[in-house]
């Protein structure tokens, strides 16, 4: 016959014992013999019992004084937890001083040595026409007893990628758990250029060689204190041309390379313009002679033109993509007529003009190469 303490109380001799396991949560199931010179004594042992059940403390079995089994808090995220009783005799004979009654214990182990037991995340990207695109972050964290689930959100929420910024961020924090419940949102933005790049313009073309060579060319300038910084930036692997002017803090560069890969076309010209405008409205004051004052409507916005053509090889070539998708406003693409009399320069022509507006005043952004 084997003994059960629970929270270091003897509850009585354990007839039976079954233990099931799923994953990391464990349930005791014991039948115990209530032993009593009188039925009262019995019936008094039986209400301790049932006063015990939701507690929650270290259990052990033993057998002649030596620990068979044990079930301590410090090996739990969530118990042992006393969680029914059920009388399997509920009528007995006062001459054998004993009932039965059966226990139930449930318990979620956990491991020691991590602070985090578990973490799921779900990621869903959405793109709704006319707004940008989202991310959305969905997770829960399981972590040790006793853990604190303030302490971990800065290294369990996701970082903010670059390119986004976090528009929407939720928490729940269940301390008896304990758990971290967490919905967090990023917004794709538009990303200006560091500071340093007061103006500029510059055109991508790609042409094919007589050799067949595809050659990629990327020329304009840049002005203000950090152009050649981002000139040099915007440079590939091939041949430099930089010119600058100290005085005026201008630079002009031309960058060619040759591109590996087939491309669907003979010749690309492509432009890129930006504008940066405020809407202001003047106010004439009342006093002779006093200048008007000028109040500025909402934040100043910047607009971005790109534009450009492609003679195809034999077909039409697919446009490329725009540059600043997340604050397209409009996107407009013709293709030729391929009538047969036309030469080739002008039978296969792929026109394109996208329109972007950001939703405050930003710099000239140098966008990636495709």
């Amino acid at each position: 016959m084997m003994t059960l303490k629970f929270n270091d109380e003897v509850l009585g001799a354990t007839a039976a014992l079954e233990i099931t396991r799923e994953h990391d949560a464990e349930h005791w199931h014991l039948t115990l013999q209530v032993q009593a010179a009188t039925t009262a004594l019995i019936e008094q042992a039986l209400d301790g019992l049932r006063g015990a059940i939701g507690a929650t403390g270290d259990l052990a079995l033993s057998a002649d004084g030596t620990e068979v089994r044990q079930l301590s808090m410090a090996d739990c995220r969530i118990g042992p937890v006393f969680v029914g009783l059920h009388e399997l005799d509920p009528a007995p004979g006062d001459a054998h001083g004993t009932r039965r009654a059966r226990l139930t214990f449930k318990a979620t182990r956990q491991d020691p040595d991590s602070a985090v037991q578990q973490h799921n995340q779900t990621v869903s990207v959405s793109s709704d026409v006319g707004a940008a695109q989202r991310l959305r972050y969905q997770g829960l964290a399981i972590l040790r007893r006793g853990e604190n689930p303030a302490a971990y959100e800065a290294v369990l929420l996701p970082a903010v990628q670059a390119g986004y910024r976090r528009v929407q961020s939720s928490t729940t924090r269940d301390a008896a758990e304990p758990s971290l419940d967490y919905t967090v949102e990023d917004e794709q933005v538009f990303t200006p250029l560091p500071a340093g790049v007061e103006d500029g313009h510059y055109a991508i073309s790609e042409t094919v060689g007589a050799d067949g060579t595809l050659v990629r060319t990327v020329a304009g300038f840049f002005i203000g204190p950090g152009a050649l910084a981002q000139a040099h930036a915007l440079a590939g692997g091939g041949e430099r041309v930089i010119r600058e002017n100290p005085f005026t803090r201008r630079v002009d560069f031309e960058f060619r390379e040759a591109v590996a890969g087939a491309s669907g076309h003979v010749a690309l010209a492509e432009t890129l313009a930006f504008t940066t405008s405020r809407r202001v409205v003047d106010h004439p004051l009342l006093a002779a002679g006093a200048p008007a004052w000028r109040q500025e409507i909402g934040a100043a916005q910047t607009r971005i033109i790109q534009q450009g053509s492609a003679i195809g090889d034999g077909r039409h070539a697919s446009p490329p993509a725009p540059r600043y998708l997340a604050d397209l406003l409009e996107r407009h693409v013709d293709y030729s007529v391929p009538h047969p009399w036309l030469p080739p320069q002008k039978r296969w022509v792929t026109s394109w003009r996208y329109e972007s507006r950001t939703r405050g005043a930003a710099l000239h952004k140098v966008p990636e190469t495709p």
